[in-house]
């Protein structure tokens, strides 16, 4: 069922992460957030 509060948990779930001043991507999970830190030393997570 494609409940509104459904929506918003998943959207809770990505992670969000600056690589550099113009790249911004959104993560599914952990260990790809390791593998793109790995890349990219110097990324900030945004939420």
């Amino acid at each position: 069922m494609n409940h509104p509060v459904n929506k918003i948990k998943e959207a809770a779930k990505k992670i969000k992460v600056r690589l550099d001043n113009r790249t911004t991507i959104t993560l599914a999970s952990i260990a790809s957030l390791e593998l793109w830190k790995e890349r990219y030393p110097n990324l900030k997570i945004i939420s």
